[in-house]
């Protein structure tokens, strides 16, 4: 029993100091319907070489996935993604935006990256996951990736062509953490919030 109780506060430590590692941002959270809707930037995403990437005439995506978890805990109470696919178009000197099955022509990349990565107003969450929690404490946590490899993708790079696996368990987690990464990430999350009674 003691054993469990130690390996329970040495998980709940290295939580908390995971969660402390993350850069802190400025966050607006409003509360609509019993649910969180959150804003925030993340436009440092596109760094020099990204936007060049996104300049080249090859269709490429970017994605932020937005969570919500309990102050010194894991648990995610609310996940919310999205992805934007952008293609520069080099006849009509523009860009094609792609969000879920919607798509819009913007004039410049500044449009495109304001358009994708910053957030206004997003919904994090169903009103019943923060029913339960009313009067605690929580943050968001966001992850904001350029070409991110998708689960299948991944498992399809790494499955062995034939049934029995060549370089073990431990090579293939090696393998999934280089190769199945997307081109560029940033991580950071919010101040603390504390849901409404």
């Amino acid at each position: 029993m003691r054993f469990g109780l130690a390996a329970l506060v040495l998980l709940i430590a290295a939580v908390a100091y995971g969660q402390s590692k993350l850069p802190v941002r400025d966050f607006g959270v409003t509360w609509s319907r019993g649910a969180a809707r959150v804003s925030f930037s993340a436009v440092d995403l596109a760094d020099e070489r990204v936007r060049r990437e996104l300049s080249s005439g090859l269709r490429k995506r970017m994605e932020v996935t937005v969570s919500a978890h309990l102050s010194g805990s894991n648990w995610k109470m609310g996940v919310r993604q999205f992805g934007c696919d952008v293609t520069r178009d080099l006849w009509e000197d523009g860009y094609l935006v792609r969000i879920g099955d919607q798509s819009e022509r913007l004039k410049t990349l500044e449009q495109v990256l304001d358009r994708c990565l910053i957030v206004k107003g997003l919904f994090v969450g169903e009103p019943k996951s923060y029913e339960l929690q009313r009067g605690r404490d929580i943050y968001f946590a966001v992850k904001a990736e350029f070409n991110p490899i998708s689960k299948r993708q991944c498992t399809e790079l790494i499955r062995p062509a034939s049934g029995a696996d060549p370089v073990g368990p431990i090579s293939v987690n090696i393998v999934r953490r280089r190769i199945c990464k997307a081109e560029r990430s940033i991580v950071f999350r919010s101040e603390i919030f504390e849901v409404p009674e």
